[in-house]
């Protein structure tokens, strides 16, 4: 029964996702991601709530993915008032430290102290800085917001390799490539707004943001932390 609502899940999933991407790029139908959008995330929540409720962390993972929807919701008016964006942004943020809090949870509150990880740490820093560095110039009032955002995506980055030997290796991958897609979709956000416009931005950010709920998810799920 579980195999069988993981595959009917990850179907619906999928057929929103592309939905949503491939109006996107059709002008005249672009509107309907008013309602494509919202429902990736409601997809996520319905069958977190359906199947997960006796999962250890469910609260944390679900609230996270509460705090996602609602970042979906105000990022569709940021064309409107940046005020939706920052919205958008606080949304967000409180759904990092939500996934971060939830990746340390996970071990034990224990910490790696394994050369490699550490390194693979210590580098997210060290990028995660540089790139904020990069934004720096076009951030102009929102500096201050966008630094505690990048911070928190860095930590989650960080958080999630921590779980390294510490979880089953399928939820500590899964998650792992989750966070990893997570924040490439979000450096594409920032590059495409504070630092030159790319083409089919949206299409890229989307496809990995997608990509990142649905691995978080399924690493959560195979973690069989109940």
């Amino acid at each position: 029964m579980e195999v069988n609502n993981w595959k009917k899940f990850t179907g619906i999933y999928i057929l929103i996702c592309l939905l949503d991407i491939v109006v996107l790029n059709i002008a005249e139908y672009a509107t309907l991601e008013l309602l494509f959008k919202p429902l990736i995330m409601i997809s996520i929540l319905v069958y977190s709530f359906k199947n997960l409720r006796s999962y250890t962390f469910y609260n944390w993972i679900f609230t996270a993915f509460v705090f996602s929807w609602l970042g979906d919701v105000f990022l569709l008016g940021q064309g409107i008032n940046d005020l939706f964006f920052v919205a958008g942004l606080a949304s967000f943020l409180i759904s990092h430290i939500l996934y971060a809090l939830y990746f340390y949870k996970s071990t034990n509150h224990t910490w790696s102290k394994k050369p490699s990880i550490l390194g693979l740490q210590f580098t997210i820093c060290v990028l995660v800085a540089a790139f904020y560095s990069l934004m720096y110039p076009g951030l102009g009032d929102l500096s201050i917001p966008v630094l505690f955002y990048v911070s928190a995506i860095g930590l989650m980055g960080i958080l999630a390799l921590n779980r390294f030997n510490k979880v089953n290796a399928k939820s500590f991958w899964f998650v792992l490539a989750g966070a990893l897609c997570f924040i490439l979709s979000d450096s594409i956000i920032g590059y495409n707004k504070f630092v030159n416009p790319l083409s089919f931005a949206h299409v890229y950010i989307m496809t990995f943001y997608c990509v990142a709920q649905y691995l978080i998810l399924r690493g959560f799920v195979l973690g069989r932390e109940n």
